[in-house]
């Protein structure tokens, strides 16, 4: 029972303080003076008489259609962000695609000027893994066949 009238009365006490104290730290007033080195100084007590009183004025209210429109302006940036996101990743793939497409390119040219060139000795594997020397015919094949993959995806 004592630890209970202990805790209300510290309670109340502390009621007392939060009604008569809070009330004056948020109306407290500010002054501005000048001090004999002419530097400017900001206070709530003044050490001089010629210092003046400055008006602090409330911030301004946030009122619903501004709410509303920062929320519309968070979407519509989340979307741009979205769209660059795609975007990026696009040029990435077309990059990507680009420098396979080139390899291939360089790939067949290789081949094409190894074919035309003569003087090695070509080959394919059989399905037993052993190598099978081409005849000319099949030489002729193998470059109109590599000339046209050339033209189709290099040109």
């Amino acid at each position: 029972m004592k630890r209970t009238i202990t805790f209300t009365l510290v309670f109340l006490v502390f009621l007392v303080f939060l009604v008569f104290f809070v009330p004056n730290i948020a109306v407290a007033e500010v002054y501005k003076w000048v001090d004999e080195e002419g530097r400017i100084h900001y206070g709530e007590k003044p050490p001089v008489d010629d210092a003046s009183r400055i008006e602090i004025k409330d911030p301004p209210k946030i009122d619903e259609s501004f709410k509303h429109q920062s929320i519309e302006q968070q979407k519509l940036l989340q979307i741009y962000e979205e769209e660059r996101n795609l975007k990026k990743q696009e040029k990435l793939r077309v990059e990507k695609e680009n420098a396979e497409r080139q390899q291939h390119c360089q790939s067949l040219t290789n081949n094409l000027s190894d074919l035309r060139t003569g003087g090695a000795v070509y080959y394919d594997l059989d399905e037993n893994g052993e190598r099978k020397f081409l005849s000319e015919t099949e030489v002729s094949e193998q470059i109109k066949k590599l000339q046209a993959d050339y033209d189709k995806y290099c040109k």
